[in-house]
């Protein structure tokens, strides 16, 4: 039976990366998304015990480690689910209010679940003038929710806005230690997971005004990773049809016996 439990395990892994890179095909035409990919590792069950540390991995748990606790035998299960931080292509927009981050860092949104993190910069102005995302959260400056009264705006390569010339404020841009380990939330928004991960303000976050980052998702990659996934999922379950058989033949035999 350890070769259908291993096949079980490896045929689970696949459909996790398979929806993944799902995922990441599906933004590929999202501002600042940011592409996840996935990481393995191989489990003694009967050596060591996983416990699953996010929602990501809880498919490893109760469905699936609990087969193999006790059992000599190996599994490859998910070890975590990475994120890619390269920077996208910039695309011009002639917009004011669309803002890319050129190199690393994060923009400083408030939402009233506490201030979240994106690259996402398609901003717009709500009726009082607030600089806001494509879901009316303010955009913070260093002196808080940006507001604008005026028309002619200007933001600078360090973030600092002007507004008809005079300076008003300067965008919140944040750096985090360990950017891998930020959770990944809807709304193309980030938060840490960790006390340590604080954000940290950056001079050396340079932003590009009237100009959108776009995905860093490349769709041919993408493309030819759900082909090789699709053919490696077929040959998992040919292996498990197989192995199905054959137990049946000797379940068979062991009865004429």
């Amino acid at each position: 039976m350890s070769g259908i439990y291993n096949l079980v395990s490896a045929g689970k892994a696949l459909e996790r990366k398979m929806e993944i890179n799902t995922n990441n095909l599906t933004n590929v035409d999202t501002a600042g998304y940011k592409e996840d990919h996935l990481t393995f590792r191989e489990v003694l069950s009967t050596a060591n015990r996983v416990v699953p540390e996010s929602g990501e991995e809880l498919f490893q748990s109760h469905e699936n480690l609990d087969l193999y606790v006790g059992m000599d035998k190996s599994s490859v299960i998910v070890d975590g689910i990475g994120k890619d931080f390269s920077t996208g292509p910039m695309r011009f927009t002639d917009n004011p209010l669309d803002i890319a981050i050129g190199n690393e860092g994060f923009f400083t949104v408030a939402t009233p679940q506490g201030n979240r993190y994106s690259r996402t910069g398609q901003f717009t102005m709500d009726m009082n003038g607030t600089i806001v995302t494509s879901d009316g959260y303010p955009l913070l400056g260093e002196k808080g929710p940006i507001v604008v009264q005026g028309t002619d705006i200007k933001i600078n390569e360090d973030g600092g806005v002007e507004v008809d010339g005079a300076a008003i404020d300067k965008l919140r841009l944040v750096r985090f230690r360990d950017p891998a380990s930020l959770q990944k939330l809807g709304k193309s928004f980030y938060a840490p997971i960790s006390s340590d991960n604080v954000p940290v303000p950056s001079d050396e976050i340079k932003v590009r005004q009237g100009m959108i980052e776009e995905s860093n998702v490349n769709t041919i990659t993408g493309m030819v990773k759900m082909i090789d996934g699709n053919r490696t999922y077929e040959s998992v379950r040919k292996a498990m049809t197989t192995i199905d058989r054959l137990d049946e033949k000797a379940i068979s035999i062991s009865r004429i016996g």
